[in-house]
């Protein structure tokens, strides 16, 4: 299948019809789990103070109940936490057991209780289950944290430093020269972050399966650290060990000795995804036969000239996979021929891609080449 540039694609709905009795199959399951663990926090309250966990040889119920339910200790901590909230709380667990509290809810009034340090939570429980009543976690702990600054003036500032003090983001590499992390950000910046990676869908649906929203947070993410330099964009500059047969992606089976991918930030990578990451980045390559004989070692690839990326831009405009508009500074220069496979560094063999679609060329295994009257055309694996 052939597709020239500002072509478009109906999107598929999948194999199958919309089972909508499933979907409410699984949502009835859920919402009989959520009774049945408003009963077991019911038992589990009166059995908190009772002693025993000890007594059966365990140092805590939530200990108990992490062993004897297999759940991770934190999902059990909250279990008993919510538990023991409700043997105090006779009217929030009214509410609860009733179902005009959602537990998720239930676990907010948990927290503002624990957090209440001048007593004021009696003072407005009942204020607080007509705001839970009906509303979604995420609106109701906007209202709790109103109420909480509103109770306590001293409280506003002292979460502002704190969450200002606990600022953070980490990354983990992994094995495969991916990456997954965890960051946490004070109200100003979560703001801030969350307008820049709220992207809406995709205007024209090119591939078979368009991006999940976290998909499209991650490729927004991505395009904004591209562009921090307000310039050309923030590009890989990467030192790449391959082995000969890894790169020629011959053999199916390699052995695991003389594969040796070692990118600048650590990890290996696939023959595709090592192919998009050397479209756009300065590198040097040292190509191996083995453990012990280099084939060959070159000095590093300059990054694309400057003024070649702007021509390209000028040209092109935006991404020309078809049916996209991604505006060219959030897109890649992608070589038609792989540059690591001799193709050359100029405006014929360069076109733009947006980050989503220069991985479908890649990982996806779409064809993308330039027909002769230069307009891009691209096939589907």
């Amino acid at each position: 299948m052939l597709m020239a540039a500002g072509a478009t694609t109906e999107p598929t709905a999948g194999d199958g019809p919309v089972r909508i009795a499933d979907l409410d199959r699984a949502i009835g399951l859920l919402a009989e789990a959520d009774v049945l663990r408003v009963e077991a926090a019911g038992l589990l309250g009166s059995l908190a103070g009772s002693g025993l966990a000890q007594w059966l040889g365990y140092v805590s119920l939530e200990r108990l109940v992490a062993h004897r339910t297999g759940s991770r200790n934190r999902v059990a901590v909250e279990l008993v936490r919510v538990a023991r909230f409700l043997e105090t709380h006779p009217l929030s667990a009214g509410a609860l057991r009733d179902g005009r509290v959602s537990w998720a809810n239930a676990e907010t009034l948990t927290q503002a209780a624990a957090g209440d340090r001048h007593g004021r939570f009696a003072q407005h429980e009942l204020e607080l289950l007509a705001a839970a009543e009906g509303s979604s976690p995420e609106t109701f702990d906007r209202v709790v944290h109103a109420w909480r600054s509103r109770v306590d003036a001293e409280l506003d500032a002292t979460d502002a430093e704190r969450s200002w003090r606990e600022r953070s983001l980490t990354m983990q590499l992994a094995f495969d020269g991916s990456s997954h992390g965890r960051f946490r950000l004070d109200p100003a910046a979560t703001e801030i972050v969350a307008a820049a990676l709220d992207t809406p869908p995709d205007p024209a649906h090119t591939l078979p399966e368009p991006r999940t929203l976290a998909q499209r947070r991650a490729d927004t993410l991505v395009e904004l650290c591209q562009t921090a330099d307000g310039g050309g964009g923030t590009r890989a500059t990467v030192d790449v060990v391959v082995d000969v047969e890894t790169l020629a992606g011959t053999g199916e089976v390699v052995a695991v000795g003389r594969i040796r991918q070692e990118l600048g930030r650590g990890g290996s990578i696939s023959g595709p995804g090592l192919d998009r990451l050397l479209c756009d980045a300065s590198f040097r390559a040292l190509v191996t036969d083995g453990p012990r004989t280099v084939l060959a070692y070159n000095r590093a690839t300059p990054a694309i000239p400057p003024a070649l990326r702007r021509a390209v831009q000028i040209r092109d405009r935006h991404c020309t996979f078809p049916g996209c508009d991604r505006p060219h500074h959030w897109c890649d220069l992608h070589h038609i021929v792989p540059r690591n496979r001799g193709g050359p560094t100029t405006a014929e063999n360069l076109t733009l891609l947006c980050r989503f679609h220069h991985g479908s060329v890649h990982e996806g295994r779409w064809t993308l080449t330039r027909a002769p009257d230069g307009d891009i055309q691209v096939s589907s694996p």
